[in-house]
């Protein structure tokens, strides 16, 4: 009976441990800029593709302004969705990366930056009109890569 219950106790703090995990490392892809309040002009649902999170289930929604975008989570996934803001100007490119056995990911990427983030959403052909709309350069060829972490890196 005693190794059922300290079983279960690590069981429960494993799984503590592992979520406060997720959530600090999703925080840490987080970017948060001085937005003013606008009414939103689109909303879709889809998932997050980031350096540490990558999520399946409609958990974030991207949102367009006349600002620019937010990814977030909805209301039950916000905590393990990183939000991600950028204004249109700060947007270098958009394009479309996929991993092997994934979706296809729209990739926003940083003005100056290596940081960046997707969103995947199928289909993504709705997305790409509307940041061309707001200036920003977009790749419509699928980029295939092997690892998340070769996104972050210079091109």
């Amino acid at each position: 009976m005693v190794v059922v219950v300290v079983l279960v106790a690590l069981l429960v703090v494993a799984g503590i441990a592992g979520l406060v995990i997720w959530i600090r490392r999703a925080a840490s892809c987080a970017r948060v800029i001085d937005a003013p309040a606008s009414e939103r002009e689109a909303i879709f649902a889809g998932d997050v593709l980031s350096r540490y999170v990558i999520t399946s289930g409609s958990l974030a929604v991207l949102e367009f302004f006349d600002w620019g975008v937010r990814l977030r989570g909805r209301l039950v996934s916000r905590w393990i969705v990183p939000r991600w803001e950028a204004r249109y100007s700060e947007l270098a490119i958009a394009e479309l990366v996929t991993l092997p056995h994934s979706r296809i990911a729209v990739w926003l990427r940083l003005t100056g930056e290596h940081d960046g983030i997707g969103f995947l959403r199928m289909p993504s052909s709705e997305i790409l009109p509307l940041l061309e709309k707001h200036g920003v350069p977009v790749n419509r060829s699928i980029a295939q890569v092997k690892r998340v972490a070769e996104l972050y890196q210079a091109r």
